[in-house]
């Protein structure tokens, strides 16, 4: 389990905790996996910061390159998947992937 700010979390990550608002209201269950629209709901009850689960094979330390390249490429071609003719998008996408190659490589 890690927490981390809710700008950092991704579709697909998976909750270690209940998401509760500052009031304890409970949002999400402990197990949900995150989307698009449970992130923008989170974001709208003004929560920061989520406890996300990590795989049983995973420590506490970052992936190697090897570990997750592929799969952040291909995640990043699928949330780009309707917008990546538009060349504006494709540039982000390209700097998206360089982003989450520096953060995941740099320690």
């Amino acid at each position: 389990m890690r927490r981390i700010l809710l700008k950092e979390a991704c579709a697909g990550m998976s909750l270690a905790t209940d998401a509760v608002n500052a009031q304890q209201m409970l949002l999400l269950k402990k197990g949900t996996a995150l989307t698009e629209k449970s992130l923008q709901m989170l974001k709208s009850w003004g929560v920061e910061t989520v406890c996300i689960a990590q795989a049983e094979t995973e420590d506490s330390e970052t992936p190697g390159p090897a570990d997750n390249s592929a799969a952040v490429q291909e995640e990043l071609q699928s949330q780009f998947a309707d917008t990546i003719e538009n060349p504006i998008m494709a540039e982000i996408c390209r700097v998206a992937a360089e982003i989450v190659h520096e953060r995941t490589h740099s320690a």
